[in-house]
């Protein structure tokens, strides 16, 4: 599943968040698919039941399926007004109106047979059981297809309705909570303006993939105003969200049935979280659990994620757990985490999975934590980038244990939360208790100042900083700016002579600066030796080290033309970020995710990507500015109907830019070109890549050359012999800006394969076009058509584009009904003779006929014929 884009909109300051009327539909491609499938098909199910616990989004799934077949007409109806007294949608609300319209179809058909009919029942487990025999006629009507929703809550479907699907009349669809980046997706489109980051990743993780609860909480949370405007975005007021009225309604069935003990178990799994079964027993009754879990409330999961193969607890809705776990009184919370805590062990024996979950415990019922536990869970939660549990914790810690190390630790999870206000007056605050703390906050002082890149600000505080901590700074800062050389040289002898913790970064930095300085190869082979010293790191490695090294990784694999393997650690690792809440890192993999897809051709895959959403409001300075570069590099590429607003920063330099300034160079050099200034254009990108050649930078020199030769601009003089390149893609994007300027089609056409091969797929139809175009002008119109054949096929693959080597391609070969269907028999292997008796024509016409296609399509026998008739994919 992929990210969609989200351009926030501009509040006027003062006003408050406006809550979408109609949010994202997003998530269930797959689910509509398979109803259009049973809608349009005439074999097989004579429609779909759709069935889910409450809240999943079967109402909407049934609402966006009504579109599916618009030959039909459709019956809508809604049971949901209560069993007693069922709804018709846009009807009267009585038993006897459902069933004359279950009955239309019927009666229609007795009258005409011009009618065919969609039926769509909404909770239909509601319905009046008279009314079943109705349903089950109209689902086994040759004229008509059914849709049918119901709400599976542990509980036994009516028989009427269970015969629906077990009779195979119907095929069931059992509806499964929204994915991770589906939630994020959700989040991004509720507000105006956007959640900021640590919202909706609290949000996103509350809701459990359940869209009600999520729509209901951000309801509740803008009617209650209990969300502020910071940054450009909404953040929550408070860590606790608020519990809607709605939720209280719909959970009340449940609730209301169960005893004080059991509600009270209940009330602790919702505290604890996923609470581990063994401690759960101390506490609880265990018959008073297997009932729980034979009424479908409680359910055991088994963890894995520390080897421990020991099973957790886990309340089986969402819903309830949010109602129990925000609606509990304070006092009450306190006494039952209280309680919990004791049966939950000690610190010594908890490991390190569970130290951050008792921390917060301890924080949550305002007791004071163990040093010990405290100090462990602080470390896992910054290991892991837990940055909400960081946050919380670290504050905690210094307010019980003040101490250089405290203090040092909320500063660090501060900065990895990007909150640099609250990072300055923290610092501030500090200070004041004594001299220690001035200097033991003086490195965190100047990571917040390079995260803000603040250059000039960072530079005047080094020099009080220890000669390795210095080097360090000047290192990342090197990198950031786009001064590849320098950056390479500072990070190799900071790791051959620095300290352990700064190694690994010094290592990261140099795989970085090898891809940009086109030598990804080089980079691979140090990925290696990263990787071991990751594994071998005392206490393991952190999760941004082993993130960042996996995105290098895949980085390197892209600078070499292994798109495919690229792709996958890509997609693995941003969707990894995503389900497991990681601020700012999913944000990071997404952006190189959209780099890897607009260089294989999917530009609107790109732009959802990379798009500057609340997603990417990560308060990090750089990744921002990387965020809207690529988000209009990839826009710039499509048609001007269907690009997104402007993502680019307001004033942004080149400077500024970095280590993105080429790629901002490309974004300015086709602005320039669409307003006809082609002497402004070839200004941006040769100072562009002037600049890149004297930090060494050849990746981003080689990217600037095809990028002149794609807008036909002139090259900058550089020799071939001055580019030192590794790995196939760098090369055939020189290749394809030499190929141009020497005006050779066949060495065009090397090119071009080289792209396909690797899956650059708009980047070689491209050079396709650029190579029909050379041999047009040389005569060889045969030659031509074939390459403007190949560069169609590969257009296929890509989407909706816009480049200007791709305006050469002209006007597709045009083909008679006569000529298609022969080249089509043609294609399949039948011969001339074969095709003249099957089409009653003479062999002459039949040959004759074939030679025109041949010229149009550029084809020289039936086998490239059958190669350029493939279908896309193929």
């Amino acid at each position: 599943m992929r990210p969609l884009p989200f351009t926030p909109h501009p509040v006027p300051p003062g006003t408050g968040p406006q809550l979408a009327l109609e949010p994202a539909f997003v998530g269930r491609v797959g689910e509509l698919e398979r109803i259009r499938h049973a809608l349009t098909s005439a074999r097989g199910a004579r429609g779909v039941l759709v069935a889910g616990p409450p809240g999943i989004g079967k109402t909407r799934l049934l609402r966006e399926a009504a579109t599916l077949a618009p030959g039909r007409r459709l019956i809508s109806l809604n049971c949901r007004a209560g069993a007693d007294a069922p709804a018709v949608m846009g009807g009267e609300p009585t038993t006897s109106a459902m069933a004359r319209l279950l009955a239309e179809p019927t009666r229609g058909a007795a009258r005409t047979k011009a009618h065919t009919w969609q039926i769509s029942v909404d909770d239909a487990d509601l319905m009046d059981p008279a009314l079943l025999p109705l349903l089950n006629e109209a689902a086994r009507h040759p004229d008509v297809k059914l849709l049918v929703s119901v709400t599976t809550d542990g509980k036994a479907l009516p028989a009427g309705i269970r015969a629906l699907w077990s009779d195979h009349a119907l095929a069931r669809m059992d509806l499964q909570p929204l994915g991770a980046t589906d939630v994020k997706q959700l989040t991004d489109s509720l507000l105006s303006g956007g959640l900021g980051q640590m919202s909706a990743s609290l949000l996103a993780r509350m809701c459990e993939g359940n869209p009600r609860l999520l729509l209901e909480v951000a309801r509740a949370a803008v009617e209650r105003h209990m969300l502020e405007r910071d940054d450009g975005c909404w953040h929550f007021t408070d860590d606790r969200l608020p519990l809607p009225t709605s939720v209280l309604e719909i959970i009340d069935p449940y609730l209301s049935a169960l005893d004080q003990d059991d509600r009270e178990i209940l009330e602790i799994v919702a505290l604890a979280g996923e609470p581990r079964l063994s401690h759960l027993e101390r506490l609880c009754d265990a018959h008073r659990l297997e009932r729980l879990e034979q009424r479908d409330l409680l359910r055991t999961v088994e963890d894995t994620a520390e080897g421990s193969f020991r099973p957790r607890v886990r309340i089986t809705r969402p819903l309830i757990r949010h109602a129990l776990s925000c609606g509990m009184p304070l006092l009450r919370r306190r006494r039952l985490l209280r309680e919990w805590m004791t049966a939950s062990g000690q610190p010594a024996s908890t490991e390190p999975a569970d130290c951050v979950r008792l921390a917060e415990w301890h924080v949550e019922a305002l007791v004071r934590p163990p040093r010990a536990l405290l100090d462990r869970a602080v470390e896992q939660s910054l290991r892991e980038q837990s940055l909400p549990s960081a946050v919380r914790l670290t504050r905690s810690a210094w307010r019980h244990y003040p101490c250089e190390a405290t203090a040092q630790a909320h500063a660090r999870a501060l900065t990895a939360a990007a909150d640099f206000p609250g990072l300055a007056a923290f610092v501030a605050g500090a200070r004041g208790r004594g001299p220690e703390y001035v200097a033991a906050l003086r490195a965190a002082e100047a990571r917040g100042l390079l995260l803000q890149a603040r250059y000039a600000e960072l530079e005047a505080v080094l020099p009080r900083l220890p000669q390795e901590e210095q080097a360090y700074f000047r290192t990342v800062a090197h990198y950031f700016q786009g001064r590849f050389d320098r950056a390479y040289a500072a990070a190799e002898a900071l790791r051959r002579t620095g300290s352990e913790a700064h190694a690994l970064e010094a290592g990261l930095i140099m795989m970085g600066s090898l891809c940009h300085m086109g030598l990804p190869e080089r980079a691979l082979s140090l990925y290696r030796t990263l990787r071991g010293d990751l594994d071998r790191a005392p206490g393991g490695p952190t999760r941004f080290h082993a993130d960042s090294l996996e995105e290098l990784h895949a980085s390197a694999l892209h600078y070499c033309g292994r798109f495919d393997e690229a792709e996958g650690i890509y997609w693995r690792e941003y969707t990894e970020a995503l389900e497991k809440h990681h601020i700012r890192v999913d944000a990071q993999r997404g952006l190189a995710l959209g780099h890897l897809l607009h260089d294989r051709g999917i530009i609107e895959g790109a732009v959802k990507c990379a798009t500057f959403t609340s997603s990417y409001q990560v308060g990090w300075r750089q990744w921002q500015v990387k965020a809207g570069i690529h988000a209009a590099l990839a826009g710039s590429a499509l048609p001007v109907a269907r690009r997104p607003a402007d993502p680019l920063p307001e004033g942004l330099s080149m400077e500024e830019a970095g280590h993105c300034a080429m790629f901002l160079a490309v974004v300015r050099a086709r602005q320039h070109h669409e307003r006809g200034d082609t002497g402004a254009a070839t200004g941006v990108l040769h100072d562009a890549v002037a600049s890149a050649m004297a930090d060494s930078a050849h990746a981003d020199v080689v990217i600037g050359l095809h990028e002149c030769a794609r807008l036909c601009l002139p090259l900058p003089r550089i020799a071939h012999a001055d580019l030192h390149l590794e790995g196939s893609f760098l090369r055939a994007r020189a290749d394809y800006a030499w190929a141009l300027e020497t005006r050779e089609p066949k060495r065009m056409g090397r090119v071009a394969r080289a792209f396909a091969d690797m899956g650059a797929f708009l980047f070689a139809a491209e050079a396709y076009a650029e190579q029909a175009r050379l041999y047009q002008r040389r005569g060889g119109v045969k030659a031509s058509a074939a390459a403007t054949a190949q560069a169609r096929e590969l257009l296929r693959r890509c989407g909706p584009v816009d480049t200007p080597p791709l305006r050469f391609l002209g006007r597709p070969a045009t083909l008679s009904d006569r000529e298609q269907t022969i080249a089509g028999l043609a294609a399949r292997g039948l011969q001339d003779k074969e095709i003249a008796e099957r089409l009653c024509l003479s062999v002459r016409t039949v040959g004759n006929t074939l030679y025109r296609v041949y010229r149009k399509v550029g084809a020289a026998n039936r086998r490239e014929l059958q190669l350029l008739m493939a279908p896309s994919g193929s």
